[in-house]
């Protein structure tokens, strides 16, 4: 249980720096693209698509990172309710749900952006294989799929002082 938990930690840390890093290229890529359209007279072909594959990343990531914090969408005037079995009932339900969705979805994906015609798709603006942004759905899945287990880990020894941390954000 500590090697996963460790391993999620390391993943949350490296997500987290992605992530920032993502954030300033998308805003710098729309700065720049105003300014060449607007000031300079000279429209950027690349800088729309650039910042739309970067909100795509931020987005896989962002879901993973959530998960991992605890701040994605949950039912908690239903959790709150209930005496501690049932809320291990309901975490322990919930995360195998998820691992099985998100394992599942991230296997489809891998299937479908390891096929040929997709290796050989070119984006029209910046001229990259189309591989790079479609791995973006992957990538976020398999990270979402490891915090999940770690939670659903965790779920097992649940305690009520726990939700504090989890709904705080467990930094």
């Amino acid at each position: 249980m500590k090697v996963i938990s460790k391993i999620s930690d390391v993943l949350y840390n490296f997500e987290k720096a992605v992530a920032v890093l993502l954030m300033s290229l998308m805003l710098a890529s729309i700065a720049f693209g105003v300014l060449f359209r607007y000031v300079l007279g000279n429209p950027l072909t690349w800088s729309d698509e650039l910042a739309i594959y970067m909100l795509i990343w931020i987005t896989f990531l962002g879901g993973s990172m959530s998960i991992k914090t605890g701040r994605a969408a949950h039912m908690e005037l239903v959790f709150d309710r209930v005496n501690l079995i049932w809320k291990r009932v309901f975490l322990v339900a919930g995360y195998a749900i998820i691992i099985l969705f998100t394992a599942i979805v991230a296997y489809m994906a891998l299937q479908w952006i390891t096929n040929p015609s997709v290796k050989t798709q070119i984006s029209p603006g910046l001229k990259i294989s189309m591989f790079l942004p479609y791995l973006s759905i992957p990538f976020g899945l398999i990270c979402l799929t490891i915090h999940s287990i770690n939670h659903l880990l965790q779920s097992f020894t649940y305690q009520d002082e726990d939700h504090e941390l989890i709904s705080k954000g467990g930094d």
